[in-house]
């Protein structure tokens, strides 16, 4: 592990944290989209039938949009229009008769502009499996294979993964990930039976509860959103976002798959695939946190930025007297990386960081003067 490079040059004094919403859509660093089958909002929001899906609801940095609905019955054609912004012509759950498409798409979309994309199948028997179904697999629910290979606004069969490749370290993920269940863990089957609900709430527990508490502190975001209803509540669907910059309660706007999708669009500034032109973003729900400095001639306190870090880090510290401080940079299993010991002198001094050789992951800096313990995150993205 390589030491943090220190130097100490004049800046300023007492800093807070404050949070305020944002009014763009924030870029992520790592975005995962699971989407389940076949029921209504009211199903599974506040049903004792999905606990875990109601624990993230009522815990810390979620989003319930209570006003979420499907764009239209059967399964398939909403899948492929929350990924490309239309039904491109498919209405039904066959396997389209033609194809690859060649229309514009959200993966394809990101692969232009030097992000990444990679759909996760459950069940799905071999990477880049293009047919109908495969035991509990079936291809109606993993959108993105209907671009495989093609020459124009294609996806790469290596992008076509089954769920068995879904990394266990999250900071390789790719930039945008489907995550698709199979019929059994999808809420689909038994078809409209609580025990579905319950199936499929254990199943997403077991399977992206990690990432998920991960992405509330690694500048990352989880969507958990249904294809359609059970065609008996206007399509009317549950959607939750879930990550460090969400702001935490209930939003009433209306949207559906097609806000979803222009809201990742925005997040990555790219183009515009079908209807999420004409749709609009969900910007409502994010924070921004930014740091308030106060001067004071009587408190210690410091201030870290930028965060979340690449190449490096300055901490900005004002002292009450000439003194030694210690800082104390630890991981998240709480081990000790780096050891400083600095005289500093009455007023504002800065200590800047290289972070360059250092691992991404989140970070904790504990500055310990003759008065004060303080203790600041930071998140090093690479």
């Amino acid at each position: 592990m390589e030491k943090f490079i220190y130097s100490i040059p004049l800046i300023i004094a007492l800093c807070y944290t404050k949070i305020t919403p944002a009014q763009t859509v924030p870029q992520h660093d790592h975005v995962v989209i699971v989407v389940m089958e076949n029921h209504a909002s009211s199903s599974i929001i506040g049903s004792p039938n999905a606990p875990y899906i109601n624990s993230l609801i009522n815990g810390t940095s979620s989003a319930n949009f209570t006003q979420s609905y499907g764009l239209t019955h059967p399964s398939q054609p909403n899948y492929i229009m929350l990924f490309s912004g239309a039904n491109q012509g498919v209405l039904n759950d066959f396997t389209p008769s033609t194809f690859p498409f060649t229309t514009p798409n959200l993966g394809a979309s990101l692969l232009a502009n030097a992000l990444t994309f990679t759909g996760y199948s459950e069940d799905l028997p071999a990477v880049g499996f293009n047919g109908s179904t495969s035991g509990n697999y079936a291809r109606k629910h993993s959108p993105w294979i209907n671009w495989q290979d093609a020459t124009t606004n294609g996806i790469p069969a290596i992008n076509n993964q089954p769920l068995t490749s879904f990394p266990s370290d999250f900071s390789t993920l790719p930039t945008v990930s489907f995550v698709i269940p199979n019929l059994i863990h999808d809420m689909h089957d038994p078809l409209f039976l609580p025990s579905a609900v319950v199936n499929g709430d254990a199943w997403l527990q077991n399977n992206l509860d990690a990432y998920i508490q991960w992405a509330k502190t690694n500048n990352s975001l989880f969507i958990l959103t249904f294809d359609e209803d059970d065609n008996l509540n206007l399509n009317h669907i549950a959607t939750v976002f879930v990550g460090q910059k969400v702001l935490q309660g209930e939003y009433s706007e209306t949207i559906d798959h097609y806000s979803i999708l222009r809201t990742l669009e925005d997040m990555y500034g790219l183009s515009y695939a079908g209807n999420s032109a004409t749709s609009i973003p969900i910007t409502d729900c994010w924070i921004e946190l930014t740091t308030e400095i106060e001067n004071s001639e009587k408190n210690e306190s410091f201030k870290l930025f930028p965060n979340p870090a690449s190449e490096s880090l300055a901490l900005e510290f004002y002292s009450n007297r000439e003194q030694l401080i210690k800082i104390n940079i630890t991981d998240v299993l709480s081990r000790t990386i780096v050891k400083i010991n600095k005289e500093v002198h009455v007023g504002h001094n800065t200590i800047q960081v290289t972070t360059e050789k250092l691992t991404a992951g989140t970070y904790f800096v504990n500055v310990i003067s003759a008065e004060k313990n303080r203790v600041k995150k930071v998140v090093l993205i690479k």
